[in-house]
């Protein structure tokens, strides 16, 4: 008797022990998944302020028809009239200059245009990031899951519920195999996926300015001419 009390406080120990480091890992993986939230929540913030400063680029370019001209030249998808129209041009900035109108109004345009393109390059960083520290978290689900035995567990936890398990008793009847595999799953984690949060299409990736500006001389010019309070506001 003694012996079976034994083993059985044995087989106790060891499945708290299971429990304990179930629960350990868990922990760890809840704050992997933290992680990738908070880096797609960055990926997601730049790229908001990507458009809103590109809204600012095309209010600079004046008319509609010019800034989706720029657009198009620059490979990249032109702001919305409400996002331009929404747009405040920044203050406190260095004057440009240059000897005529026309030169800084070049120099605006493309201090403009640089900053979407380093800013570009910074959310493709963010990006890449969050998509690797997916890629991390997902292998560590599959570790994690393949290290326990879920419906063991969950048949455990279900033993340590007194209440439950009374009115079991008192109904005659005992877990389904249903109920026993919802309990698994929600034990378990579900994979990351890149479609869900936002991280399936690629960021904007304009042309490289020296290409962009060369092509857009004309359109400038013709700005400057067609409207001499182009880019006012910001010169």
């Amino acid at each position: 008797m003694a012996d079976e009390q034994y083993i059985q406080a044995l087989q106790q120990a060891v499945k708290q022990e299971i429990i304990q480091n179930y629960f350990r890992e868990r922990r760890i993986i809840e704050e992997e998944i933290l992680l990738v939230t908070e880096a797609v929540s960055s990926w997601l913030g730049g790229l908001s302020y990507w458009e809103k400063h590109r809204a600012l680029l095309g209010r600079a370019l004046g008319s509609r028809p010019a800034w989706e001209e720029f657009c198009q030249i620059a490979d990249i998808d032109p702001p919305s009239p409400r996002g331009v129209s929404l747009a405040a041009p920044a203050v406190g900035l260095t004057r440009i200059r240059g000897l005529t109108r026309s030169a800084r109004y070049a120099s605006l345009i493309r201090g403009l245009y640089q900053g979407l393109v380093n800013e570009a390059a910074a959310l493709e960083q963010e990006r890449a990031k969050a998509l690797a520290l997916m890629e991390e978290v997902n292998q560590d689900i599959l570790v994690f899951e393949s290290n326990h035995d879920l419906m063991m567990l969950s048949s455990y936890l279900r033993s340590l519920d007194p209440a439950e398990l009374q009115r079991r008793n008192i109904l005659g009847v005992n877990f389904s195999a249903k109920e026993k595999a919802l309990s698994a799953e929600a034990l378990s984690f579900r994979p990351l996926k890149a479609a869900k949060m936002g991280l399936d299409s690629p960021g904007p990736r304009p042309r490289p300015v020296a290409q962009v500006m060369d092509e857009a001389g004309l359109l400038l010019k013709g700005v400057i001419k067609d409207d001499p309070e182009a880019g006012k506001e910001f010169l």
